[in-house]
């Protein structure tokens, strides 16, 4: 998602807004949130935090803490390190290294995603997918649900185990969405800069979701804003009755992209990893 994304700072940087953080959204059901019901879920719980010294809002579910939908933060990383300059406790990858197991229970199909979106990692930008052998400091992908076509990860490196949950119907598209944030992009439309690229219909969103269209300043942008970044929310995301939450600028519409990097993501990661 960027041309100048954002980035995981050492914390968090955008990719175009990389967290590093290209931050994209979670992807629902083909990436389209769109509620049946204004009413959030009794069992989820909205909370306020800190994230590299900037206030957000979050909501608690199943014991983690989901952020924009689809990124979990850790207790540690929602306390308050606006002293930490840099956040240099949540950084990039050593060398760009990213170890990795697949759960016995993925399944074929889903296995084959992985490979694809690893590959495609792999080829065309500077980090290094790699199958774990003994390394404490790795990604675990694991099966979610069998019927949803959803995600979720953790932001960027943090050491120890982190990981990628994956629903059976998830595309591959999406599947690159979820292991970005883990390279530590955060979602395009929470760059700086993106009211001058893009409009928030805040009319249009689910009530009690507005957080997740708010801007995250505690990143970096790195290179131009990227409206078709594979890091991008849908058009439609979170709304309450069908229509675009976000759109160009200018009112128009824009494609949503799930089939893969574009040319700016690329940049963008190689940039938070350079050779």
């Amino acid at each position: 998602m960027k041309t100048k994304s954002k980035v995981l700072i050492l914390p968090m940087i955008c990719l175009s807004f990389v967290a590093a953080a290209l931050l994209s959204s979670c992807d629902k059901n083909n990436d389209n949130l769109v509620a049946d019901t204004d009413q959030p879920s009794s069992k989820e719980e909205v909370r306020k935090g800190q994230l590299n010294g900037q206030p957000i809002t979050y909501v608690r579910k199943e014991g983690k803490n989901f952020f924009q939908g689809d990124i979990v933060l850790t207790d540690d990383q929602l306390q308050d390190h606006s002293q930490k300059k840099g956040g240099a406790s949540y950084s990039r990858w050593p060398s760009g290294k990213i170890y990795y197991t697949i759960a016995s229970n993925m399944g074929s199909i889903n296995r084959d995603k992985i490979i694809n979106a690893i590959n495609q990692y792999n080829s065309s930008t500077n980090t290094q997918w790699i199958a774990r052998t003994n390394q404490s400091n790795y990604v675990q992908f694991i099966f979610g649900s069998q019927t949803g076509s959803d995600g979720w990860a953790h932001i960027g490196y943090r050491g120890g185990v982190q990981t990628i949950s994956l629903d059976q119907y998830i595309s591959v598209g999406s599947v690159i969405h979820e292991m970005g944030h883990t390279v530590g992009l955060y979602h395009e439309h929470t760059r700086q800069d993106r009211d001058q690229y893009v409009r928030i219909i805040w009319d249009n969103i689910q009530n009690g979701q507005s957080y997740n269209f708010d801007k995250y300043t505690s990143g970096v942008d790195i290179g131009p804003f990227n409206i078709n970044s594979v890091m991008m929310y849908w058009p439609t995301s979170y709304s309450r009755n069908g229509q675009p939450t976000i759109t160009r600028a200018n009112g128009s519409s824009f494609t949503y992209n799930r089939t893969g990097f574009t040319t700016g993501d690329i940049s963008t990661i190689n940039a938070m990893y350079p050779l």
